[in-house]
């Protein structure tokens, strides 16, 4: 089951909010959560995506806008997995490089 995604992101600095396009399919048989890395900081992590659902708009964690100055990042996307039945968080993670761009 492949994830469909876009690696370009965009981080608005003025409302604090992140725009992003990250679909956990629906032959998925687990829910997803999503960080986003720069330079092993977390800037933002979702809630648990649940397989058919996307995120689109997320919130910078408290805080992560002090971190950042407008201009181009490389970055990365950390899928983190769930079982969905039980919870359970997977041991295995993936990691997605990405294009970021901060602006005001």
């Amino acid at each position: 089951v492949s994830i469909s995604f876009s690696d370009k992101v965009t981080v608005d600095l003025s409302d604090k909010l992140v725009n992003l396009n990250f679909a956990n399919p629906n032959k998925s048989t687990q829910d997803m959560v999503i960080q986003i890395v720069i330079r092993d900081q977390i800037l933002v992590q979702s809630g648990k995506v649940t397989p058919g659902n996307k995120v689109t708009v997320l919130d910078l964690l408290n805080g992560a806008e002090k971190k950042l100055v407008p201009g181009g990042y490389e970055g990365k996307f950390i899928v983190l997995y769930y079982n969905t039945a039980t919870g359970e968080k997977a041991v295995v993670n993936t990691e997605i490089p990405i294009s970021i761009t901060v602006q005001d």
